[in-house]
């Protein structure tokens, strides 16, 4: 998974795990909000697993990859790990759900809560950019401008007193001080501090709509489980030497072009182009780009390399992954009685 189709995906999973000043975050995700206090998710899984990609993870072994089929369209890849995901439709409900939620616990206190817009936009396959542009029609139209990335304006920050910042932020504290579940929560009873007479949830009604949703009980597999298994993945890939014979292969091709990159991942930032996505320079450099990667068949080696590493982790970790596939189900079907 490449760099914005990781953070598209990491986004994602920062809004459900914890909020500040009106954006669901983790400290990890850029820290809390203004507020103070937002809540920072651990790790309740009962494997552990690397919580942040890392440069390079050599496997053990390379796996067996057999044939490289020859591939150059990205919009309907599907990958070992995507069947553990939410799809766009059950994310989009499990945010409301988790709104609802919000919306509940700060009527206790008494305030009535209105939980920020959150930025939609068309559905696309999801693993459309996963190695950046390889369209030659869309390169030659937007350059490195993604025409399907959903719009990243901040939501506005709701407008709170300061007890209902307190309420629904909670004061920050640290991250071993966090309930790791809805029980545990429940069971130590709340902060010190005190809204109306009540005590206020650690991490504020946030992070209760967060764990009443994503962990209500302590065996509640970490929602950044997945997540995890794919920077594993995508690390051990990217160690791999035939996806780094594959991006040496792309490199020359991109110098005889005239471009000098290393890495197809990176080619934007090596060239220059974040603040000039779709400029005709750009234009000209993603039309270079995206017949150098027909020409290596970037897409059939990148896929099966990637493929292959997910699949042994999957492997690896069946019996958490079917408990979070069963989790998952329950926990869309109280979204949809939430919402509902």
């Amino acid at each position: 998974m490449p760099a914005a189709a990781f953070a598209r995906r990491y986004a994602s999973l920062c809004r459900a795990l914890g909020a500040g000043a009106g954006v669901l975050v983790l400290a990890a995700c850029g820290g809390g909000g203004s507020g103070g206090g937002g809540p920072v998710a651990a790790p309740v899984a009962s494997e552990p697993v690397a919580s942040e990609p890392v440069a390079s993870e050599p496997a053990a072994s390379a796996p067996a990859l057999g044939e490289i089929p020859a591939m150059s369209d990205t919009s309907r890849l599907s990958f070992p790990l995507d069947a553990y995901d939410p799809s766009p439709a059950d994310q989009r409900l499990l945010e409301r759900a988790q709104d609802r939620l919000a919306v509940r616990c700060m009527a206790r206190y008494g305030f009535e809560y209105v939980p920020p817009k959150r930025s939609g936009g068309p559905e696309r396959p999801v693993n459309s950019r996963v190695f950046g542009v390889v369209d030659a029609e869309e390169a030659a139209r937007y350059g490195y401008r993604d025409p399907g990335a959903a719009s990243a304006d901040r939501p506005r920050d709701p407008e709170l007193s300061a007890e209902g910042r307190l309420t629904l932020y909670g004061e920050r504290v640290a991250p071993a001080e966090m309930p790791m579940s809805q029980e545990e929560a429940e069971r130590e009873g709340g902060s010190e501090r005190k809204v109306g007479g009540k005590s206020v949830p650690v991490g504020g009604c946030n992070r209760e709509s967060y764990l009443k949703l994503y962990a209500p009980k302590a065996d509640a597999v970490d929602i950044m489980f997945v997540f995890n298994l794919k920077a594993r993945a995508k690390a051990q890939g990217d160690a791999d030497a035939r996806l780094r014979r594959n991006n040496e292969e792309w490199a020359a091709c991109m110098k005889k072009a005239g471009y000098r990159a290393t890495d197809p991942m990176a080619v934007v930032r090596q060239l220059g182009f974040e603040g000039a996505l779709d400029s005709p320079a750009a234009v000209a450099a993603a039309k270079a780009d995206v017949a150098c990667k027909k020409k290596v068949n970037l897409v059939g080696v990148r896929y099966t390399v990637l493929a292959a590493y997910q699949q042994r982790l999957v492997d690896q970790h069946a019996a958490t992954l079917e408990l979070a596939v069963q989790q998952q189900e329950d926990r869309l079907e109280q979204a949809a009685d939430l919402v509902g």
